[in-house]
């Protein structure tokens, strides 16, 4: 079950190196690297939701003034 440990411990640091990068928190903080790998996907998911609503794309839609009809002469 080492191979277990082992791919937790990759996605832990890959976790925090992501954390770290996008200025969540300190790279010198310690105490994040204690933490369970639950709390850090936990900070993750929450970054990621915050992130989505501050770079959230506002579809509208497309509205053309409308042309004046003119007179047909036939």
């Amino acid at each position: 079950m080492a191979f277990l440990r082992e791919a937790v411990e990759k996605q832990k640091v890959y976790l925090i190196q992501q954390l770290v990068a996008s200025g969540v928190v300190d790279k010198d903080d310690q105490e994040l690297y204690n933490k369970p790998i639950s709390e850090i996907v936990h900070d993750y998911e929450k970054f990621c939701l915050e992130f989505e609503k501050q770079n959230a794309l506002k579809f509208t839609r497309y509205n053309p003034q409308p042309k004046e009809e003119k007179p047909d002469f036939h």
